[in-house]
């Protein structure tokens, strides 16, 4: 008999179990987070330094009288680290040699500074263009020497060239191709066999080198 109330709604089992599993991944109290795992191989090292060429003071042309005095020169600002004195020879790459099978040298004549910036890039890209170099090897290490000129003198003589070189089969070094700049930015890319390797960076005074050393 139905004495005018109504009874109200018994919820089925099901439809409770399934609030319950929403209401669970809405919380978010239970579930991890994903992240993206960087892999072992990858290497973001970049190493920075510079080397004094020469007589960073050395005035070109004929010698100055013994009584002159040369000014100090006050510390560059960052935005112009490495770059050139003024009213000095040039400094320039001279030439670019394999060190057996895992180091490059970048042999430097002349007088002043230069900075060198060493990392790994995903991809060749000329300075200043979005022009993509095609490096042989697993990947390219760039190698970037601010302060150069590709300008000759009576004590400098640039590199000519080639612009790519290639080393023997089997080398921890594949290639290096040396892209000289007139900004003052020489720029290199070395092509290595496997996957971004350890490396250093060292210099030499006599005679004046950057050294780019592969892990083998």
């Amino acid at each position: 008999m139905n004495d005018g109330r109504r009874s109200a709604p018994v919820a089925s089992p099901v439809v409770g179990s399934l609030l319950v599993v929403l209401l669970a991944g809405c919380s978010g109290g239970d579930v991890t987070p994903r992240v993206d795992e960087v892999s072992a191989s990858t290497n973001y090292t970049t190493v920075t330094g510079s080397v004094v060429v020469g007589d960073p003071f050395a005035v070109p042309g004929p010698s100055a009288p013994s009584t002159a005095v040369i000014p100090p020169v006050a510390e560059l600002p960052p935005s112009l680290d490495g770059a050139r004195y003024p009213e000095i020879s040039p400094v320039g790459v001279t030439d670019v040699v394999f060190g057996g099978s895992s180091a490059v040298e970048y042999r430097l004549a002349g007088n002043g500074p230069v900075s060198y910036t060493v990392r790994y890039v995903d991809e060749a890209v000329r300075y200043a263009t979005s022009e993509p170099v095609a490096v042989p090897g697993k990947s390219v290490l760039q190698v970037d020497l601010s302060g150069t000129s590709t300008e000759s003198d009576d004590s400098v003589s640039a590199y000519a060239g080639p612009e790519r070189v290639r080393n023997d089969p089997g080398s921890a070094v594949v290639s290096v191709d040396f892209l000289a700049d007139p900004g003052g930015i020489s720029q290199s890319f070395i092509g290595v066999g496997t996957d971004r390797p350890e490396f250093t960076v060292t210099t030499t005074e006599s005679p004046a080198a950057v050294i780019v050393t592969i892990a083998s």
